[in-house]
């Protein structure tokens, strides 16, 4: 390892000890919270897109058989982070939130011709809310006011590996350690003050699998790729304690402690396609499906529903492969996503519509990428609560050689 690569590798390790989740939306409420999007900014501006892209100066999570595509003894250190801006309104009034943080950090390189690893932590969930809401008193007509806080979330310790058969077939596989802690505090105010406080640590493993078959037609001037991928429905297991506290004043409390082996991750599939036309016009597609319906979770009581998400996203290249300044190495995205969600609120889903821009750098040993994305949560639906946010998302590729033999001493 030489000295130039020790100084983006320090800071990824003390950036690790950090990655916290970073979503501050109203329905982070729900089961583990929700799910942030850790992806690199350029699959980000392609509307999430992914699955059937390919991956020689960037790390590339939609898809474990995209490690296949580094090239010869490179390694590549990746970089993540977002800044969200969101306004959340309701008949109850309004609410705007900014914050932002890690979401994703990894390391991955080929260390033989046919064979690529990798390494990433990333913050798989947040939970982060607050809001007042009223429960009715029983046997009266009366409610009761109740506030529900909630913070944490879940994050994971990925290893990735990939294997080349051909210059056509690749496939991938990933291994997950899911950890973290979520708490939810209920305070529930009548004559006295009732706070019910929940701290429930998740671990488990989830694994999947990921195939890319890429095909290249000379005369047409014309790349297409195709991939697919399948993450299997995993175990979480739930461990904790609930305290009642009844007048803090006094400090009387009862504690009791849970565990379940119950809690779920979905089953999920996706597949996507990808056209690159006269190495400049780039197009892709992807459609992922999540099998949240039969998804479990015994700490909560919440039904979840099989969800769907679409992408697509365009890529303009530049037009000279050996451009004479930045100016003309920028590469422009543009890329549109819509999902469907995994639950309801008064029986309409929280659908959610994302359209994004974005921008490439390519620099010497570093690739920076830029991306905005404008977004509306609860868009197509009469929900009591939608967000509108503004995302600026940021990865930064350092791009190195190992393993290289010393011709002169």
């Amino acid at each position: 390892m030489n000295q130039k690569i020790k100084i983006p590798l320090i800071v990824a390790l003390c950036c690790m000890q950090n990655v916290k989740a970073q979503d501050s939306s109203p329905y982070s409420y729900f089961g583990i919270g929700t799910f942030n999007n850790v992806d690199n900014a350029r699959n980000i501006s392609l509307g999430n897109t992914g699955i059937a892209l390919l991956a020689p100066d960037y790390i590339n999570i939609k898809n474990p058989a995209s490690i296949t595509s580094i090239g010869t003894q490179n390694v590549i250190f990746d970089v993540g982070g977002s800044l969200k801006y969101d306004n959340i309104s309701s008949n109850q009034g309004s609410d705007k939130r900014t914050n932002g943080n890690f979401t994703n950090l990894g390391l991955a390189m080929r260390i033989a011709n046919k064979v690529s690893i990798g390494a990433s932590v990333q913050p798989t969930t947040s939970t982060d809310y607050k809001f007042v809401s009223t429960i009715p008193v029983e046997g009266t007509s009366a409610n009761y006011p109740i506030t529900y806080e909630g913070s944490g979330g879940i994050s994971n310790l990925g290893i990735t590996a990939g294997y080349k058969f051909n210059n056509n077939w690749s496939v991938g596989g990933k291994v997950k350690n899911n950890f973290g802690t979520v708490s939810r505090i209920e305070t529930i105010t009548t004559t006295t003050q009732l706070e019910i406080s929940r701290n429930i640590r998740y671990t488990g493993f989830s694994y999947g699998l990921g195939v890319q078959f890429n095909q290249f037609f000379s005369k047409q001037r014309l790349q297409l790729t195709m991939g697919t991928i399948l993450n299997f429905k995993s175990n979480l297991n739930a461990s904790g304690e609930t305290v009642y506290t009844e007048n803090k004043d006094y400090n009387n409390s009862i504690t009791t402690t849970l565990s379940s082996k119950d809690t779920t991750l979905p089953l999920e599939i996706g597949i996507g396609m990808s056209i690159l036309k006269n190495d400049r016009y780039l197009l892709s597609f992807d459609y992922t499906y999540r099998q949240w319906k039969d998804v479990k979770n015994t700490v909560t009581t919440e039904k979840y529903y099989n969800q769907n998400n679409y992408g697509l996203g365009f890529e303009l290249l530049p037009r000279s492969k050996n451009p004479k300044n930045v100016g003309e190495a920028l590469i422009y995205r543009f890329g549109l996503n819509y999902d469907t969600g995994y639950f309801k609120v008064d029986g309409r889903p929280v659908n959610q519509v994302e359209a994004t821009w974005g921008v490439g750098i390519p620099l010497n040993k570093i690739v920076l990428n830029v991306g905005y994305g404008y977004g509306a949560r609860g868009a197509f639906e009469n929900i009591a609560v939608k967000e509108n946010y503004h995302m600026l998302y940021i990865s930064v590729n350092f791009l190195d050689r190992w393993f290289t033999k010393r011709y002169i001493n």
